[in-house]
This record gives structure tokens, sequence and C-alpha cells, in this order.
């Protein structure tokens, strides 16, 4: 019953926010566009560079390209359905507005995560798996049962970049805002924009380990391309999992501060 409930929740919060989303339509479109823009600065980016050299730290063109359908993807599950909810996470604290959600007969997590959804990000979703799928072949993709693999790796992306933001948004209940420590989490997000190996050794071990942002795309796809040892999938689970019980631990020690500031 459970299960029914947070399910007729959810689908009553998709249906306001695709309303919300049909009033607004030049917003609709102008989302749209500045992401088909960005999308293709990163792929020129790396046209660029494989005009001048063949292969870059061991990866083809074609493979990087089908890594960057797979970062795509991924950072669009996570931008479609809970990024606007990080964006406005400090106000939950810092306005009250956490009390109402403390008092419903669910989860406020949950409530607090999945309340806006950005609709026009679906798009990007799309977009990204199509160039995966232009690429697959070329860039060695076996192709056949393993695109329910292809499904997997983009959930795991998205769960990465869940646990990663959380981590850095949990701060506001014991700063003013968060907003500086958020603004670090964008900037070592340009670590997942490229494949793990093209970073020095450190800087590899930091996105494998403490900062795992290498989990968004990079590891999907070299796991999907040429599949991993069993000590690279021990290590992604256990710095999700590491990542999971440190966020519950903070989560629970916030709130118990906020509770406790606002009695």
């Amino acid at each position: 019953m459970k299960l029914v409930q947070y399910a007729r929740i959810y689908g009553i919060q998709v249906k306001n926010n695709w309303v919300r989303e049909a009033v607004y339509r030049v917003n609709f479109l102008t989302a749209m566009a500045t992401d088909v823009i960005w999308i293709g600065v990163e792929l020129l980016l790396f046209t660029v560079i494989y005009a001048n050299v063949p292969v870059l730290a061991g990866w083809t063109k074609p493979q990087v390209y089908f890594f960057l359908g797979i970062f795509f993807s991924s950072d669009a599950l996570f931008t479609t359905f809970f990024q606007r909810n990080f964006w406005n996470f400090s106000d939950l604290v810092n306005k009250g507005e956490l009390d109402i959600l403390l008092t419903k007969p669910v989860h406020p997590l949950f409530l607090a995560l999945s309340r806006w959804i950005n609709i026009t990000a679906i798009f990007n979703i799309a977009l990204g798996l199509g160039i995966a799928i232009q690429f697959a072949n070329p860039a060695g993709f076996a192709g056949g049962w393993k695109w329910l693999l292809v499904a997997a790796w983009l959930l795991i992306g998205m769960t990465t970049q869940i646990l990663l933001r959380f981590a850095f948004s949990i701060w506001v209940f014991w700063t003013e805002r968060s907003w500086a420590i958020s603004r670090l989490y964008y900037q070592f997000f340009q670590f997942a924009t490229k494949p793990d190996t093209m970073y020095p050794k450190a800087i590899r071990y930091l996105i494998l380990t403490a900062l795992p942002f290498a989990f968004i795309s990079s590891i999907p796809a070299r796991a999907l391309l040429h599949g991993l040892k069993w000590s690279e999938y021990a290590n992604v689970g256990g710095v999700l999992l590491a990542f999971f019980f440190l966020n519950a631990i903070l989560w629970q020690t916030g709130l118990r501060r906020y509770q406790s500031a606002s009695s």
C-alpha cells in the first residue's frame, strides 16, 4: 500500500509540473534550445581535438561520442527528475517550508526531492540516447541484450548524481544558504564531462572514490565498451553505499538541528 500511495502522489506531481510547463511554452522552447547548444559545444570540442589526434588516452572518436551520449542521457535523467528540487532545497530549510513536509504521512525527503520535475530535459534523454545509438557500432559496443545494461548504467549514473548533489546540499542545516558549497558541486562536475583515463592519476583516483563523478558516465561507458574488473564493480558499489549511509547520517543529524532550532 505504501508504494501505491507514493506512486499516486508522484503522479499528481507529474501532472502539476506538466501543466506548468504547458502554460510557459516559451520557457520550454528556450530551455530546449539552450540544452541543444550546450550539447553541440561539447561535441564540437572533441571534434576539434580529434581533427588533430586519432586517439586520446585510449579513446577513439566514436568511443568518446558514445561516452558523450551516455553522459548526456545520464545527466538529463537527473536534470529531469531531481535538479530543480536541489535548487530549492536550501529554501525548504531557511524559510521553514520543511515543517510542512515533516507533518505529511510520507517520508519528507520523498516530497523534498520529487516536487519539481523539469519536463523539458526529457528531450535531452532522447538526444543523448540517439547519439549513443549512432556511434555504438563504430565504438565497438556489442549491442543486442547489452542495451539493457545501458539502462542499468544510466540509473547508476543518475543515482551517483543524486548522492553527490545531496552531499553538497545537506550543509544548509549548518550554514545560511550552502550556495557556496553547492557551487563547488558544479565545479567538480566538470570532471564528469571527460573520460576518467584522460586525467592524471591523482585526479582519477579522486573521481573514482571521494568524489565519484566518473560514475556518472565514464565508468558506465567503459563498462559497456570494454567491461570492468571485479574490483572496479566492487568499488562502484562500495563507494555508492558509503555515500548513501553518509547522507543518511547527515540528514538525521541536520534534521535534529533543524527541529531544535525551530522549537
